[in-house]
C-alpha cells in the first residue's frame, strides 16, 4: 500500500495522496495549492495595500470572503460557457455537478474577474467602502495570484501553444497531454510555454505598477490602479493568444478562429481606457462619483503622511514606556536581590 501511495503520488500533477478502501486517491494537485497560494499572497499585497492608503487592511479579509466563491463559480460557468457555444456538447444541465467540477475542464480568468468584480460592488456598496481603492489592491494582488497560478499549468502540461520549430527552446508534451493536432508528432517536439509567457508578464505588470505606485504614490487616484490592471492584462492576453490553439472561438470568413478570449481581452482594454480616463477627470462615466483632483489627492496623502507619523510617534512612546518598565522591573529585581543577600550575610553572622 506505502508503494501505491509513494507511486500515486510520484505523478507530476498530484501533491497528496491518501488512502480509501485499499486504494490510494488522489486528494490535493499541485494546481491546487499553487492557486491556494497565489490567493493567499495576493490578499497579503491587497491587504498591505490598504493599510498604506491609510484604510482598514482587515477589509481586504472581509471582502475575499465574500469574492471567492462568486469568482470561482464565474471561472468555472465562463470556461463551460465557451466550450458550449464552441458547438460541443460534453457538458448538459442534465448533469449540473459535472459543470460545476472544475476538474472535468477547467477555468477561465475572464469569467473569475467578471463575478469577482460584481461581488466586489456589493461588499462596496454593503460595508460603505471605498470601492476603488479596495479593487486597485485586489487587481494588483490578482496579477500575483494569476502569475502563480501559471505556473500551476506548467506543472499540468496544459494551456501550451504551438511547436516552436526548435531543437533547445519550448516545452515537451508527452503524448498523453498533446491535443488531438499534435499527436502524430515527434516525441521530442517542443510547445510554446505560453503559460510561462503570461507568468512572466502578469508578474511584470505587478512589477511596474508596484514601482509606480510606491514612486508617485501622492499622485495615483483611486481607481487608476484598476483600469491599468484592464489594460495591462488585455494587452497580454490579446497577444498570447495567438499561441494558444486550444481557445475556442468564432471562425471568421477567411478561416481564422477569433477567440472568445481575444474578445473579452479587447473589451478588457475598452473598460480600462475609459476607468483611467474617467478616473483622471478627462471623462464621466455616468452614476459614479467624480474622482479626487490631483490638489485633493495631494491633500489627501498628506493626511495619510501624518497619520502614519503620529502612529510612529505613538509606537516609539509606547516602546519607551515599555523600554522603562522593564528597566524598572530589573531595578527591583536587583535590589530584591541584595537585599536577600544581605538578610542572608546578616543571618550568618548571628548564627556565628
Amino acid at each position: 500500500m506505502w508503494q501505491q501511495l509513494l507511486d500515486c503520488m510520484g505523478q507530476r500533477r498530484v501533491a497528496v495522496c491518501i488512502p480509501w478502501k485499499g486504494e490510494p486517491i488522489e486528494l490535493v494537485y499541485w494546481y491546487g495549492v499553487l492557486a491556494a497560494l497565489g490567493i493567499a499572497l495576493g490578499a497579503v499585497y491587497a491587504s498591505k495595500h490598504m493599510q498604506s492608503e491609510g484604510d482598514d487592511p482587515d477589509l481586504v479579509w472581509d471582502a475575499l470572503l465574500w469574492v471567492l466563491i462568486p469568482a470561482l463559480l464565474g471561472a468555472r460557468l465562463w470556461y463551460v460557457a465557451q466550450v458550449a457555444m464552441s458547438g460541443s456538447t460534453y457538458y448538459s444541465l442534465s448533469r449540473p455537478l459535472e459543470i460545476l467540477n472544475p476538474r472535468l475542464g477547467g477555468m477561465n480568468i475572464f469569467g473569475g474577474a467578471i463575478f469577482g468584480m460584481l461581488a466586489m460592488i456589493v461588499f462596496a456598496i454593503v460595508r460603505k467602502v471605498n470601492f476603488w481603492l479596495l479593487t486597485d489592491g485586489a487587481l494588483l494582488g490578482l496579477l500575483i495570484g494569476q502569475g502563480i497560478g501559471r505556473f500551476g499549468n506548467w506543472i499540468n502540461i496544459e494551456l501550451y501553444g504551438p511547436p516552436t520549430n526548435s531543437d533547445w527552446f519550448g516545452l515537451i508534451v508527452p503524448a498523453a497531454y498533446r491535443m488531438v493536432e499534435f499527436r502524430d508528432l515527434p516525441a521530442d517536439t517542443r510547445f510554446h510555454p505560453t503559460m510561462l509567457y503570461e507568468a512572466f508578464w502578469l508578474l511584470l505588470c505587478f512589477g511596474v505598477l508596484y514601482y509606480l505606485f510606491r514612486r508617485y504614490q501622492e499622485r495615483f487616484i483611486h481607481g487608476v490602479l484598476t483600469g491599468s490592471y484592464f489594460v495591462l492584462a488585455g494587452v497580454g492576453r490579446f497577444i498570447i493568444e495567438w499561441w494558444r490553439p486550444d481557445q475556442p472561438g468564432i471562425q471568421l470568413e477567411s478561416g481564422a478562429i477569433l477567440s472568445y478570449s481575444r474578445i473579452l481581452s479587447m473589451l478588457y482594454v475598452v473598460v480600462g481606457i475609459i476607468i483611467v480616463l474617467d478616473r483622471m477627470g478627462y471623462l464621466k462615466i455616468p452614476g459614479i462619483a467624480r474622482p479626487q483632483t490631483q490638489k485633493q489627492r495631494a491633500k489627501a496623502y498628506e493626511e495619510i503622511q501624518r497619520e502614519r507619523e503620529r502612529q510612529e510617534r505613538a509606537r516609539e512612546r509606547e516602546r519607551q514606556r515599555e523600554e522603562r518598565r522593564l528597566q524598572r522591573e530589573e531595578r527591583a529585581r536587583i535590589k530584591a536581590e541584595e537585599e536577600a543577600a544581605a538578610l542572608a550575610a546578616a543571618e550568618a553572622e548571628d548564627e556565628e
